[in-house]
């Protein structure tokens, strides 16, 4: 019998690493039985620890700084199951679990990844009612063996069973669902040209605003009239785009990573583009919700984004750029447009609409002149129409 971890992203994705001991250490340095590299910053040096007690396999995180989220959730101690996705620091790497023996011949990681995933989407009320009563009756033990373990090494020292253990509850707090996602938002500045009947510049301008990546591939979301204003301005004939860059959170100006426009709708009045950057194995946002009927009038949701732009970090003095995030509820959910009850300011458009699951909803695109705590945003769907056929 041994644990099995599979790498779901990066250059290793797909990738087995398999551990018949009975304890598995797990960070960034090196002497750990699961070692991910200097690389990985966002995965402590001794991030994590994986425990076999019979037949069941117990993760404790070490006091992490990013955190340790299993399916989605920030877990302080917890059992871990066959498929269940860990990722060890926001935004960093995402491994497959299994429990292997001698006799098993496990699915490829896109299989269990694919399983994971058509599980977690399919999952109804009903069913989650019937896994917490399962979940139940078997919980006390594991949890208490847990925390037992917690307090034998002393990394989780008076941290008691809270809210960090909530395993079966599909609402996140606003700090998880930012944990999950911030990493995947980016700031988008496009620079283009105004030009006359000729075909000449008139004017230069530059436009700021967000984006989020929606593919580990280097695909990118966000809002067509950041990189096509000139479409949106009645007094502009014609216009093009010369110079188009993202900057990832944790970064500063200088650091500024070139895109294309990779994919935009026939229609522009569908405000939304895919941009392109050369770059693979990045942190995508945790995952999409593209059917309004599950999206309800009275549902909370968090943007994310860069309001002011680089405007923002000369009021803080900041030098590398962070995310920031408002929270409202879903007020309207109209053919179109989702319409949001919280403020957006300049720099939020393009930015991510998450629920309380930690998925995108849509794209934050306009808020109303007159009504400035109306914010209105673009179905998530409009972008992945886009890139379906990829």
């Amino acid at each position: 019998m041994r644990a099995t971890f599979t790498y779901q992203i990066g250059p290793n994705k797909g990738e087995r690493a398999r551990f018949d001991g009975s304890v598995v250490s797990v960070g960034r340095a090196s002497d750990n039985d699961l070692s991910f590299g200097d690389h990985e910053r966002r995965v402590s040096s001794h991030h994590a620890q994986v425990s076999r007690r019979g037949d069941q396999y117990v993760l404790l995180d070490l006091g992490s700084t990013n955190g340790t989220m299993v399916n989605g959730r920030r877990v302080v101690a917890t059992e871990i199951h066959q498929d269940d996705l860990i990722e060890f620091g926001a935004g960093g790497p995402l491994v497959r679990f299994a429990i292997e023996s001698d006799a098993d011949e496990q699915p490829t990681a896109s299989e269990g990844l694919a399983r994971q995933t058509d599980r977690s989407s399919r999952t109804s009320s009903a069913e989650v009612v019937a896994r917490l009563k399962r979940h139940n009756h078997r919980s006390n033990g594991a949890l208490i063996l847990a925390l037992v373990v917690a307090m034998s090494i002393g990394a989780a020292a008076g941290i008691l069973a809270s809210s960090s253990l909530r395993l079966r509850d599909d609402d996140l707090t606003f700090a998880e669902v930012a944990g999950l996602n911030s990493g995947a938002v980016v700031l988008v500045r496009a620079e283009f040209e105004a030009l006359d009947s000729n075909g000449q510049p008139t004017t230069r301008e530059a436009r700021i605003g967000s984006g989020f990546v929606i593919s580990p591939n280097g695909l990118i979301a966000t809002n067509r009239h950041l990189i096509h204003a000139w479409e949106y301005d009645a007094s502009i004939i014609s216009g093009r785009t010369t110079r188009l860059e993202v900057i990832f959170q944790g970064q500063t100006r200088d650091d500024a990573v070139p895109a294309e426009v990779y994919k935009l709708p026939a229609d522009k009045d569908l405000d939304v583009a895919v941009l392109k950057i050369d770059r693979s194995g990045l942190a995508a946002v945790h995952g999409a919700e593209d059917q309004l009927e599950r999206i309800n009038q009275g549902d909370e949701v968090a943007i994310i984004g860069y309001p002011l732009g680089l405007d923002l970090l000369e009021l803080t003095r900041d030098v590398r750029i962070e995310p920031s995030l408002a929270t409202g509820i879903v007020s309207r959910v109209g053919h179109d447009a989702i319409q949001l009850s919280l403020r957006a300011n300049r720099g939020n458009s393009g930015g991510p609409a998450l629920n309380r699951r930690g998925e995108v909803i849509g794209i934050v695109t306009a808020n109303v002149g007159a009504a400035p705590d109306i914010t209105l945003c673009t179905p998530i769907s409009a972008a992945l129409e886009l890139i379906k056929d990829r």
